[in-house]
């Protein structure tokens, strides 16, 4: 399976498609079958705004907000997702790195 089919896993394990017509997650679950390039140029147009997505940006214990917004497509956007709730949102992997850096200094000071 590519990169185009996990990711298109997780978008429907993270019911990313709820709001949408039903038409967008049935072309999803056919491109998981019959394999992305399988799809119609015109089911390709309907997926493609779901295959990046704007890292959502960090905020550091100050409560300074970086406004990231790298465009996260292919690999990146599949692994954002495997931390979605780790990190509270899709976070590109400079910001969590951050945030995971962050939180270790956090419990080395309250250690100390």
């Amino acid at each position: 399976m590519g990169i185009e089919e996990n990711l298109l896993e997780k978008l429907l394990k993270h019911d990313v498609f709820h709001n949408e017509d039903g038409k967008v997650s049935g072309i999803a679950k056919l491109a998981i079958d019959k394999g992305y390039a399988a799809l119609s140029p015109a089911q390709i147009k309907v997926l493609r705004p779901f295959m990046s997505h704007g890292c959502e940006g960090y905020t550091d214990p100050g409560g300074y907000h970086n406004a990231c917004g790298k465009v996260l497509e292919g690999a990146e956007l599949d692994e954002a997702y495997d931390h979605t709730f780790e990190h509270d949102g899709l976070l590109c992997e400079d910001c969590r790195e951050q945030s995971d850096y962050d939180d270790y200094r956090r419990e080395k000071f309250m250690e100390d």
